[in-house]
Parts: C-alpha cells; sequence; structure tokens
C-alpha cells in the first residue's frame, strides 16, 4: 500500500487494474470470434456451392464430411513429417493424369481420306529392278473443303414434231420444287436452319457470310422467308412427332419465357416455349403459346370442352408451377416433383442457417449418390425402383422428418420458413418419383433440352413475330429428337426434305421422324454386318 493512501481506495484501484486487463483479453477474444465467424461463413458458402453447383454430383461425401469436421472441430495440425520424402501412390489405384488422345480417338473412324500422290526415294526412281516394294508409310494433314454455293440445274428438252407442224411443242413436266415457293435445295435449307438453331448463327450474319465468302447477296428477309417455308413442308414431321409423345406413359414438362415481336406496339411481348419429354423414348416436343396459363397445357393434352376430358391418360412429372398442380387434380393425372428445385430453395438462402441447409444438402445429397450409382449400373426401371425403395425412400423420410420439424421452428414469414414449406408442399410429388423407376427423381432433362434456345436467343434475341414463334417451335422440335437419337441434324434434314413428298399423308410423316430414320439405320447397318 502506498503512503497516504486509504486503504478503500487502493483496493478499487486493485480492482480496476484488474478489469482494464480483462476488458483488453475479451476485446481481443471477439476479434477471434468474429473473425473465425467470417471464416466459417467462406466455408459454409463454399459448400453450397460446391454441393449445388454446376459439378454438384462429383463431391465426394466423405470429403464434405471432413470439411465439416473442420468447420465444427477446427483444423487439425499437419502431422510432422521428418523425412521430407514425398510417399509413393498407393498400389493398385490408377494414375489420375489425363493419357494423350491417339488421332483415331479424336476423329471419326470414316473420315474421307484424299491422297495426293506417292513418293518414291530417288534411288529406287534412278534403278527401280534392283529394288522390291516392302510395306509404306504415310503423312496425314487436317484439312477441309471449303463450302461453295451453287446452282444445281435439272435440263428440260423441248421437242417439235418433225412433220406434223400443226402440233404444238412438247417439254417435260418441270421437276416439282424441293420445298413449296423457294429456290432452296435440301443441303442448303439444312444448312440455314442449323447454323441458326444448332448452332446459333442468327439470319443477318449467315447473310454477311453468304455476301463475304460467296459473294451471293441473300438477304435476311430472305432466309427467314425460305426458313419458315421449309418449316411449313415438315410440319407433318412435327405432328407425327406430337402424336409419338403423347403415347407415352409419362411426361416431363417445363416452360420458358422468350420475347416475340409484336408490330404497331413499338415493343416485344414476352410468349412461352412449353417442353415435353418422354422419360422413356426420348422423344421431345416444343409448343409454342403466348402465355402460361392452364389453357396451353390442355390444348397439348387434347382436351376436349364437350366432354371434359383430356386425350392424354399417363402422368406428368413437372416443377412446382401451379398450372400443372391444377390440371393433374382436375383430370386425376399422376404427377410427379422436382427435388432439384426444392433443393434450389435452400441453396438461395446462402450461408444463411447453416444449421437447417447444410443436413438438408447432406441428405438430398445421399439421395442423389444413390441415383449416380444406379445410373452408373445401368439399371432398368424395375431395378431402379427396387433400389429407390430399399435405400433412397429412407433417406427421404430422414429429411421429410427434419425439414417438417425445422418448419414448426421458424416464422412463417421468414426466408428460411418459405424455403421448407416449398418443399413440404411438393413432398408427396417428390416422393412419387422416389417410389417408381420409371422418372427421374427431377426435370433436370427436360430443362437440359431447353437450354439451345435460350442460347440462342442471346444472338437473335427475339421470335420476329407471334405466328414465327410456332415455327421456330416445330424447328426445336425435330433438333431435340436428333440429338435424343444421336443423329447429325443437317444430314436429318437434308434425307427428310428430299423424301418428304409435298402432300404427304400421315402414314408418311410418320415414317420420317426422327426415332423412325435412327431405327431404320440401325435396321440397315445390322444387316450389312450380318451380310
Amino acid at each position: 500500500m502506498e503512503s497516504g493512501t486509504p486503504p478503500d481506495i487502493q483496493q478499487l484501484l486493485n480492482r480496476l487494474g484488474e478489469l482494464e486487463k480483462k476488458l483488453t483479453r475479451l476485446e481481443a477474444e471477439n476479434t477471434h470470434l468474429k473473425s473465425e465467424l467470417a471464416r466459417k461463413d467462406k466455408i459454409i458458402a463454399g459448400l453450397q456451392q460446391r454441393l449445388f453447383g454446376s459439378s454438384s454430383e462429383k463431391l465426394d461425401p466423405n470429403q464434405l464430411q471432413f470439411e465439416l469436421d473442420q468447420l465444427l472441430l477446427g483444423k487439425p495440425a499437419p502431422p510432422p513429417d521428418s523425412s521430407g520424402e514425398t510417399s509413393a501412390p498407393e498400389e493398385g489405384k490408377s494414375n489420375t493424369a489425363k493419357t494423350r488422345r491417339t488421332k483415331a480417338d479424336r476423329f471419326p473412324k470414316n473420315l474421307k481420306i484424299l491422297v495426293d500422290g506417292v513418293t518414291i526415294p530417288d534411288e529406287v526412281l534412278a534403278n527401280p529392278d534392283d529394288w522390291n516394294e516392302i510395306g509404306e508409310d504415310h503423312h496425314d494433314e487436317l484439312d477441309v473443303i471449303k463450302a461453295e454455293i451453287f446452282w444445281r440445274r435439272t435440263i428440260r428438252k423441248k421437242f417439235v414434231h418433225k412433220t406434223d407442224k400443226t402440233r404444238p411443242p412438247v417439254i417435260a413436266p418441270a421437276p416439282l420444287p424441293s420445298i413449296p415457293g423457294t429456290l432452296l435445295a435440301p443441303a442448303l435449307a439444312a444448312q440455314i436452319i442449323t447454323d441458326k438453331y444448332q448452332d446459333h448463327l442468327p439470319h443477318y450474319r449467315q447473310s454477311q457470310r453468304f455476301r463475304r465468302r460467296h459473294g451471293a447477296d441473300i438477304g435476311r428477309q430472305t432466309l427467314n422467308t425460305w426458313t419458315h417455308a421449309t418449316a411449313r413442308h415438315l410440319a407433318p414431321i412435327d405432328r407425327a412427332i406430337k402424336a409419338e409423345l403423347l403415347q407415352a406413359g409419362e411426361l416431363e414438362i417445363d416452360e420458358t419465357p422468350i420475347d416475340y415481336q409484336d408490330p404497331g406496339r413499338g415493343s416485344v411481348k414476352e410468349g412461352r416455349l412449353w417442353a415435353y419429354r418422354d422419360p422413356v423414348a426420348g422423344t421431345c416436343y416444343f409448343d409454342w403459346h403466348a402465355g402460361r396459363g392452364a389453357g396451353c397445357l390442355l390444348e397439348m393434352l387434347g382436351y376436349d370442352k364437350v366432354t371434359n376430358t383430356i386425350a392424354y391418360e399417363g402422368g406428368i412429372h413437372t416443377d412446382g408451377y401451379g398450372v400443372y398442380d391444377a390440371v393433374a387434380s382436375r383430370f386425376g393425372l399422376r404427377h410427379g416433383g422436382c427435388l432439384a428445385h426444392a433443393r434450389r430453395k435452400f441453396t438461395d438462402l446462402g450461408p444463411a442457417a447453416p444449421e437447417v441447409t447444410l443436413p438438408v444438402f447432406l441428405l438430398i445429397q445421399r439421395i442423389y449418390q444413390i441415383e449416380k450409382q444406379a445410373r452408373q449400373t445401368a439399371a432398368p426401371p424395375p431395378c431402379r425402383e427396387l433400389i429407390r425403395r430399399g435405400r433412397s425412400l429412407p433417406v427421404a423420410r430422414e429429411l421429410h422428418h427434419f425439414i417438417l420439424e425445422e418448419y414448426k421452428k421458424q416464422r412463417p414469414a421468414s426466408n428460411v420458413a418459405q424455403a421448407l414449406g416449398y418443399t413440404l408442399n411438393q413432398w408427396e410429388k417428390i416422393r412419387h418419383c422416389l417410389s417408381q423407376g420409371v422418372l427421374e427423381i427431377d426435370t433436370n432433362l427436360v430443362e437440359n433440352m431447353i437450354r439451345p434456345t435460350k442460347l440462342g436467343m442471346k444472338n437473335w434475341m427475339f421470335f420476329g413475330s407471334l405466328e414465327a414463334g410456332t415455327n421456330n417451335a416445330l424447328i426445336y422440335t425435330l433438333l431435340a429428337n436428333c440429338r435424343a437419337q444421336d443423329l447429325d441434324p443437317e444430314d436429318y434434314l437434308v434425307e427428310v426434305i428430299k423424301r418428304l413428298p409435298h402432300d404427304a399423308t400421315p402414314e408418311q410423316a410418320a415414317a420420317l421422324t426422327p426415332a423412325c430414320i435412327a431405327a431404320e439405320r440401325r435396321a440397315k447397318a445390322k444387316t450389312e454386318e450380318v451380310a
């Protein structure tokens, strides 16, 4: 105690010193905790991105659990390594380095070969009788034949009678044009269509290319007119594909907005491209409408106002849009839901509420891992149903219980409650997909079918008119079915334009759908193989 300081004051000074030290320590701890919280938020956001980003199905659950353990328990210190040597890879594990592909792997086996010439050594040329040929080697360079446009002409000879001068001249009738009302041959029509709808090259760029490369002045409007004339010519095949699709037992359905020009308004309006897919045969169909009401779906499914029934008798597989629920309930259709859409609701929450989102993500990830294993083994629908009932449904019940309990704890207006509520509202439809083996557990495949239209829209921006949307939908239908049947779309279009009569019957058109052409080619290849 200092001289002259009362005991009570000295005790207060000592207490003040202790409190200052404690405050300094607490401030340091607070700074550390804030840093840890920021680090954990970053880890959570990273896990969510890795779980449900573009490579979502590639995340190893063991790696995820390891990172979660680090998040909850802290990152362990690295073990000491006194040797400083790198351990050799375990025996039996494959080398993950990519092997260099050969020329035969990178190019088609039936690629055309043009022989420029044969070279012979000078020694052999000087004394050919002194040498015997024992083999050959070759040097290849990849080349391309530049495209060209030309007139394909059919000459029609005209005759007059030698003696009877009163008889008029005779000439063979002109052949029908490949596409009514145009000068187009099948190959050029196919190129114009695939350039725009497959390779996303708008007509104005195609026009510039024709002028620059070929010196041909083919304007954008002419290309547009030819495209729609080709679509009208192929309309019977479009109707045949639609009839083919409506025989499916299940239909995956989605729709996407696309703008179209509305003359007289000085602006564009929003229409809808409806996409339908048969999950078994892979048959696809696009339907164009100005809106997204129930009437659009009913028209496709064959609604009869008189009897108040629809022709389609199968099931539908969709996202959570209310029109699908209304139609399915009204006509008693089986209705499957989309687990991916439910998952996105939690992904949209970001790093908020990790105590809810991470368990949900882990359980959904387990379901997708089971699906991946079934897909890798090419399990047929009956086997996939057994796998789902035995393995996926127990995980789904655990997920449903967790979501139900968490929903009771949340404020109804919160974002977390809305994500939980959406999943609960869709649960019976999601469970329906996990109870059978035909449907996928999400609608990603029909969404993938729509993606080329969105890529193209970045270039051509909108449809030229409401009526043009129908022809565009028809072309997208043909190209999507070519992809589903592994057909080259340009090659397919050339063939069907040549074979389709101007007044084709439904039977003739049905024989020219991509599915039938693919089956025809497979049968021909099998016959040639046997022969």
